[in-house]
Formats: C-alpha cells, structure tokens, sequence
C-alpha cells in the first residue's frame, strides 16, 4: 500500500518542486500540498495522510511555529527539511525537530540543483515511516559512537537542570578543605607523639 504524503511549506515553489520530486515513486502518493497549519488540519483529517513533509526556514520562526501542534498532537509522522543542521543550534529553540519523527538537513544553493542530492535520504524516511519511533532511536544508538550519543543527550538536558548543577558545584567549591602541607603535618605528629 503506498504511502500518503502532505506537503507543508510556505514557498508555492518548494512545495511543487517536492511534490514533482517525489510523484514518480511507485509507493508514494502526494494526497496535498498546504502552506499553513489550518489548510494541514483540514486535509489530514480528510485524506488521513501517513507522512507529512515540514519544510522549514530556521529564521522564519512564526511560520513554523504554527505547526507545532500538528507535529505534538496528530498522529502523522513528520519530516522536517530544515536549513540548519539542528546539532549546531540549541534544540529547545526549535522543539518542532524534536517532536518530529525525523529530519534532513537541506543543502546549501539553488533548490533546484541541490534538492535531488537528499532525494534518497528522502524517500528512505518516508517509506519507513511505519518503523516505531523507539526502535529507529536504538538502531541510531547502536549505529553511533557510545561517546557521542551521550554527549548529544546530554545537550537536551533543561536550562534548570544546568542550573542546579552549577549551584552544586558552587556548594562543593565553598566547602572544599585545603590540603596541609606535608611540612606542617610532620610538625603536628612529632608535637602528638610526645608525651608528658
């Protein structure tokens, strides 16, 4: 059965050029191309799409953000094609990725040139999107260096969390007792082991 794609971007453009890209797959079908949430809604609860592709500009932030709840509350998969590579910005600041079911970072330049270069990665995600979320997190696990994975999930940690550990850390700074030295130690034993 193939899978139904929603395309969501606010470039008429894109939004064509992506459905041109990926109409020729047997196992694909684009049910719709919408430029805002509202049109999103309307067509996922009539045509009950399997994937939807999000692409979006990192700087437009109030475009982007409409979609939101879509991402949180449907249970469509989403695809974001962002422009920044979300390992280089702070994830809170676009929680749209981390709600998402996946995302490609999108090439520099002109669409129409570089946009064919993550067709496969494209089309790959779409047609796995059926995976459970959970077991395409352990296969990356597996697939990554054990440092790096802690690393990166230790960057998702809360600014409050940081926060709290910055103040224990104050703690332990403040009740940190220096060291004799060896000089003054030697001096307490001999004045210790003498007695009267």
């Amino acid at each position: 059965m193939p899978k139904k794609v929603l395309i969501a971007s606010e470039s008429t453009f894109r939004r064509s050029f992506l459905s041109e890209m990926l109409t020729f797959h047997k196992e694909i079908v684009i049910v719709d191309n919408v430029r805002n949430d509202t049109e999103a809604i309307d067509v996922i609860r009539k045509k009950n799409p399997d994937v939807l592709i999000l692409d979006i500009e990192i700087e437009n932030k109030d475009w982007y953000i409409q979609f939101y709840p879509v991402v949180k509350f449907t249970p469509i998969k989403t695809i974001v094609l962002t422009d920044v590579n979300p390992k280089d910005i702070d994830g809170f600041d676009v929680p749209i990725i981390l709600k998402s079911y996946d995302y490609i970072t999108k090439p520099n330049g002109i669409w129409k040139e570089e946009l064919p270069k993550i067709k496969e990665a494209l089309l790959s995600k779409i047609l796995m999107a059926d995976i459970p979320k959970i077991h395409k997190i352990d296969s990356k696990a597996r697939l990554m260096n054990k440092n790096v994975f802690i690393q990166q999930s230790q960057k998702l940690r809360t600014k409050e969390s940081n926060r709290s550990s910055q103040i224990e850390e104050t703690t332990i700074k403040s009740n940190f007792v220096p060291t004799i030295e060896p000089r003054l130690e030697e001096y307490f034993l001999e004045f210790t082991s003498t007695t009267y």
